[in-house]
């Protein structure tokens, strides 16, 4: 998986979707304009963060267990640095983004307080208009719900609004539709349908084409002739 970019083009909701859709382990790497962070990913999964002053220094710990030894970092503070040096900059849009796969040998479990698909959630709540019309462009697009996502949707964590916008959507109700029912700020409703469709809770619903009455047969037609001249 090549993944690199600018975070003013790539949002970090696109970013999450692809990590959760790939499901594989590496580094993801993000130069801020502060400082530069490393991301640890476990397949799919965002489970340490840290600052790094060189991105070349990160290839030298490949195995995770001894760099936490080396940091003096119990696995039950893992969730706390994801917090610090990743949720708290989701509202941020300037940065270059890169993801290295492979090379880092990871044990076998750690705790995941903030699953792949709830960050989806946390960063699609900073989208800005310009973000959200990417995908949702229409407001009279119709969405239906994907079946068997309870487990999607469990990790998720969405809040009351989120809940109630989903809750909206059933293959007939527009966008304009869901927007006005939800009585939220357009973009909220929007942002939301954003994260639902990056996990995978809704599509886009095809519309139905209609199937025009079959043409009349030659032969058909030459024997209703026939009927007529036999009156």
């Amino acid at each position: 998986m090549a993944l690199i970019g600018d975070l003013s083009t790539f949002n970090f909701v696109d970013i999450f979707q692809v990590i959760r859709r790939d499901k594989k382990s590496g580094i993801l790497f993000i130069e801020w304009k502060d400082l530069t962070c490393a991301y640890y990913v476990k397949e799919g999964e965002i489970i340490f963060s840290r600052p790094v002053d060189k991105v070349y220094r990160v290839y030298a710990d490949k195995d995770f267990d001894l760099l936490l030894n080396k940091l003096r970092m119990s696995p039950d503070k893992l969730p706390r640095t994801v917090e610090r040096f990743l949720i708290s900059r989701l509202s941020m849009k300037e940065g270059i983004f890169s993801f290295t796969p492979g090379f880092i040998k990871y044990g076998s479990e750690y705790p995941i307080e903030y699953p792949i698909e709830h960050l989806i959630v946390l960063a699609s709540r900073n989208l800005t208009p310009e973000e959200v019309e990417r995908k949702i462009s229409d407001e009279m697009m119709l969405f239906e719900r994907v079946p068997d996502k309870e487990d999607v949707l469990h990790k998720a964590k969405l809040n009351k609004e989120e809940e109630e916008i989903l809750s909206l959507i059933n293959g007939d109700k527009t966008v304009l539709q869901i927007r006005q029912l939800a009585k939220k700020n357009s973009l909220v409703v929007d942002r939301a349908l954003y994260a639902f469709l990056a996990l995978g809770l809704i599509r886009r619903k095809k519309k139905e084409v209609k199937q025009k009455p079959g043409s009349i047969t030659l032969e058909l037609l030459t024997k209703i002739i026939e009927q007529i001249r036999g009156l």
